[in-house]
């Protein structure tokens, strides 16, 4: 593991072959206030270059990036993704979402939840998304056309996926940070679920592009060959 951050990282999304958009959270000086650092990361050359934000903007939302970005109060802070019909989905921690245009104007606003339960998190899958239900200690899978539930793993009293944290998707597979320590995959072909990767610190998040993959860890944040 190669450790390129001990800041806290605020997204991570692929940009293009073999890199990585990273962002960091810098803490401004006598401030509650933070600043957001955009980083390219160059899994070849195991080096990490400054990122313009449009680029970011650009590669997170889409063409109406300036739309979007100009509606949401805080856009590095919440998981986005394009759908299969060019809309964009937005995410907020606390399960505040927004569907935008292909025009990035905003269609739809609400909030996602499960049993009453907040649902956050976002991992796309073709026609549909993955989310997380921590207090439900479940993976529910949306249908993106009616943002309906089509699919639920996991549980309150299973063990399955134990107050799951992160989720990320790679090549049809999906990863969900949980248990603390422990990554665990739903095979994106038949939904089993397995351990992927045990760390001996707390993981935070965990996002694979192809052969290599990004680990934010409690001590920093890491490269990894796999």
């Amino acid at each position: 593991m190669i450790r390129v951050s001990t800041k806290d990282i605020i997204d991570s999304l692929p940009y293009g072959d073999g890199k990585a958009i990273l962002v960091e959270k810098k803490t401004l000086v006598n401030s509650s206030q933070f600043k957001a650092e955009y980083s390219v990361i160059d899994f070849e050359n195991k080096s990490k270059n400054v990122l313009t934000k449009n680029a970011y903007l650009l590669k997170k939302f889409g063409a109406s990036f300036k739309e979007i970005s100009e509606t949401i109060p805080n856009f590095v802070q919440c998981d986005a993704g394009i759908l299969y019909d060019k809309r964009v989905l937005v995410i907020y921690p606390n399960g505040e979402a927004g569907i935008f245009s292909r025009e990035g104007e905003l269609s739809w606003s609400g909030y996602f939840n499960y049993h009453e339960e907040t649902v956050s998190g976002l991992a796309l899958d073709g026609k549909y998304f993955w989310s997380i239900c921590s207090s439900e200690n479940s993976v529910i899978r949306y249908y993106s056309q009616t943002m309906q539930v089509d699919l639920r793993i996991g549980g309150k009293e299973a063990s399955t996926f134990l107050n799951p944290t992160h989720i990320s998707a790679d090549s049809g597979d999906i990863f969900v940070c949980c248990g603390g320590n422990k990554v665990r995959r739903i095979d994106g072909n038949d939904f089993t679920v397995s351990d992927y990767l045990n760390f001996d610190e707390q993981i935070k998040q965990y996002h694979r592009f192809g052969n290599h993959s990004i680990a934010v860890l409690s001590s920093g944040t890491y490269l990894l060959d796999e």
